[in-house]
């Protein structure tokens, strides 16, 4: 199904021919800018947060696993069951059927009801058995070289991260697996494959999405949309700098062993296919406010909640 034929939002489908016009006419910072709301974003306070420094600037969103299912409303589309099995957070309504459109404005799991988005990983599984994720946050990060040109997240985009046919460990920068922090190892080392943890903490599958658009392509199903920044920023290809999405799902475990993911509505396979995806239902006038006040001004904004998506916990200087 192509991806013109995805977009249910009359809003989206605005914003993705929009895009495609100034592209077409080599207008990179035009469509950068085309892709952003036409009504300034509500206000941000963020009275007491760190300035980003040499950290991204960033705002977080913690979500709980809402249902597990064999579907895939992006690979699978109305394909119900016939997809590997999949932990999915947020919008508890989410089915093989789901779109954007149908998502925005719906329940959530999420800690910010603005935030009605499908998020989904593999199952994870432990000696066979299924290991239920004890708590998933969100990071929506910008790092201080791309803030300026830095757009929201377009209105009803999907997104894949990671790779379900890998047959060999992916690149950490994509999948990794780490720990939670504790006191006494506040930093855990990353690898790419599943490992042990110390008492006190978890296993942590980090997925991490990319953040270069190419300013049109709305279907996650099409992986040639969105790409991923270097050094250098984001290719001429992909003009369009958008919040990186990371996944961090933690698991009741302290044990790398035996660890195996979902291949199928009953298989299983090795660790190395850890992959991720989003379906955005958010309310684009909050996830536009947070992006402005949080990553393109580069500040370290805590997690959102509330109907707002109010960043918590600033502190209000001396």
């Amino acid at each position: 199904m192509s991806a013109t034929s995805r977009l249910r939002s009359p809003v989206a489908l605005l914003i993705a021919f929009g895009a495609a016009l100034v592209l077409a006419a080599g207008a990179a910072a035009v469509t950068a800018a085309a892709v952003t709301s036409s009504a300034p974003p509500p206000p941000v306070v963020t009275t007491g947060f760190p300035s980003g420094g040499s950290n991204p600037g960033i705002f977080t969103d913690t979500c709980a696993r809402s249902t597990t299912a064999p579907n895939d409303p992006i690979m699978m589309p109305g394909m119900t069951g016939m997809s590997m099995q999949h932990d999915f957070f947020g919008n508890p309504a989410v089915d093989a059927s789901s779109t954007a459109a149908m998502l925005r404005a719906g329940s959530t799991t999420c800690s910010t009801s603005a935030d009605a988005s499908a998020y989904w990983t593999p199952v994870v599984y432990q000696n066979g058995a299924a290991l239920v994720p004890q708590r998933t946050l969100l990071y929506w990060r910008t790092p201080a070289g791309l803030a300026s040109s830095t757009r929201t997240m377009p209105e009803g985009i999907s997104l894949i991260a990671g790779d379900e046919t890998a047959t060999a460990p992916q690149s950490t920068s994509v999948v990794d697996w780490t720990c939670t922090t504790t006191a006494s190892d506040p930093r855990p080392g990353r690898a790419a494959l599943p490992h042990d943890c110390p008492a006190g903490s978890q296993l942590r599958l980090v997925i991490t999405f990319p953040n270069c658009w190419d300013g049109h392509t709305m279907d996650g199903r099409d992986r040639a949309g969105a790409v991923y920044s270097t050094s250098a920023g984001c290719p001429a290809s992909h003009p369009v700098h958008i919040p990186q999405l990371v996944l961090h799902v933690s698991y009741p475990t302290t044990s790398g062993a035996g660890i195996t993911l979902s291949t199928g509505p009953q298989t299983q396979g090795p660790p190395v296919t850890g992959h991720a995806d989003f379906v955005s239902g958010w309310q684009q006038s909050r996830m536009d406010a947070d992006t402005a006040a949080c990553d393109t001004a580069q500040v370290r904004c805590g997690p959102v909640k509330g109907v707002e998506a109010t960043p918590q916990g600033g502190r209000v200087q001396p």
